[in-house]
């Protein structure tokens, strides 16, 4: 279960349950069905990324925060060098205001979520083990790999039949054009393929669009109208540049994107903001009044440890625990109201889970935002690094996270799984040599 327990403040998330979710039963060729697990290790997160030294005191058993000796705590404040209010610049002034806006839900709402967790045992005691060695992390050429196809694939036929299928065969699946089509596996279990010599796992009903800003054609000519679409930008900052881990999109260029083009009337937008004040401003006041989207919500991812702590402290002046999810509606004209089937998205809510070891892997919303879009909605990712089950996900590292080397795979060999895969591999089989027709 990947939601573990839920209030009117928010919910506790199982992160790494919601990505097996999709991949209970795979498919291969060579080995029939088998279960797919994200590796764990990832998720082994024991203690705070910086601890904070005002924070003295232990956890109790309920993950609340029992406090050390008044006298210590005075101690450590007299040595602690505070900068004066007076040499704070107007983004750090302004990054100040936001977080008192959510300081307080922060710390209440998140207490009685983490009690959760640790009442279910998602979330432990201090932990005495020594920390597991994270596994080796597989260098993803994607984004070289959409550059290089932009000088050599030209931009297809606005006519042209937009989506492929894969087979599951390396030989067939190695003629495909993930740079200029929309991929699919359209399958009812996850299947797994050979793409450009790599080995990936995906979702069920899951497809995706390999590419970079400059090349959405292939997404927009499908003339598919979601109903939620999430995004979560490259947003421009210093460490970015400074680390060269990954390029980022100016603010000026996400405006530009097809939003409305790809939105179904009413449509959810949700935008993960980083805690920089004018990216915040951006998107309020800039990138949702020119898409027609108006906004509704403000949620907070809040990251912990394995133990329920903070992975930073909370009033750090760097770096906080959270991030910021806002939350929309797309309108197609200033007069749009909400329709019956449309619910209400409340305000102001809390997402708990522990954060992945793995740069920029959010966790999935599908399970928190299920009860706010109509069902069977189509749901589209952007700029989106993995695949979920009945989504279409876009980004120049799409299928990142579904390499074969960030999962752990066991046989399915009880007596119901034999029963039920013989079934499902004769279909498999058969299907692998059928052409497919894009999805209506």
């Amino acid at each position: 279960m990947s939601v573990l327990f839920a209030n009117d403040r928010g919910w506790l998330l199982d992160a790494c349950s919601l990505i097996n979710e999709g991949l209970e039963r795979c498919f291969s060729v060579k080995r029939g069905f088998f279960r797919c697990r994200f590796n764990k290790h990832y998720y082994n997160l024991s203690k705070p990324h910086i601890v904070d030294r005002d924070r003295t005191g232990v956890l109790n058993s309920d993950g609340l925060l029992h406090p050390e000796a008044p006298e210590r705590t005075q101690l450590k404040a007299r040595k602690k060098r505070k900068r004066k209010r007076s040499d704070l610049n107007q983004g750090e002034l302004d990054a100040e205001a936001f977080h008192e806006k959510f300081r307080l839900l922060v710390l209440e709402g998140s207490q009685p979520l983490i009690q959760a967790g640790h009442h279910c045992g998602y979330l432990t005691e201090a932990l005495h083990t020594e920390p597991t060695k994270q596994p080796p992390v597989h260098v993803c050429q994607l984004a070289a790999l959409c550059d290089m196809a932009k000088q050599l694939l030209p931009v297809e036929d606005a006519d042209a039949v937009s989506v492929q299928a894969v087979k599951g065969h390396a030989d067939l699946d190695s003629r495909l054009d993930l740079f200029s089509h929309l991929t699919e596996n359209h399958y009812s279990s996850a299947r797994e393929v050979t793409l450009m010599g790599e080995i990936y796992f995906l979702p069920p009903r899951s497809r995706f669009l390999l590419s970079d800003f400059t090349r959405l054609e292939p997404l927009v000519n499908s003339g598919e109208k979601f109903d939620l679409i999430v995004l979560d930008p490259p947003w421009e900052n210093k460490s970015v540049k400074r680390s060269n881990r990954y390029g980022f999109l100016p603010s000026s260029q996400l405006k530009q994107l097809p939003v409305p083009a790809m939105s179904a009337s009413g449509c959810v937008v949700v935008t993960w903001v980083t805690n920089r004040p004018r990216h915040l401003r951006f998107v309020r006041e800039e990138l949702y009044p020119y898409w027609g989207v108006k906004l509704l919500a403000e949620w907070l991812w809040v990251k912990v440890t394995q133990t329920g702590e903070f992975v930073f402290p909370l009033d750090s002046p760097h770096k906080k625990p959270y991030e910021i999810l806002l939350l929309g509606r797309f309108c197609a004209n200033s007069e749009s109201t909400t329709r019956p089937e449309e619910c209400e998205i409340p305000d102001q809510r809390l997402i708990i889970s522990i954060p992945s070891a793995l740069h920029s892997q959010k966790p999935s919303l599908s399970a928190v935002l299920r009860p706010h879009i109509r069902h069977n909605a189509r749901c589209l990712e952007m700029f989106a690094r993995s695949l979920q089950p009945d989504w279409t996900s876009w980004g120049n590292e799409v299928i990142k996270f579904q390499h074969n080397s960030y999962f752990t795979t066991e046989s399915m060999d009880s007596e119901c799984d034999a029963l039920t895969d013989s079934t499902d591999t004769n279909q498999q089989v058969d299907a692998g040599t059928a052409d497919t027709t894009a999805r209506q």
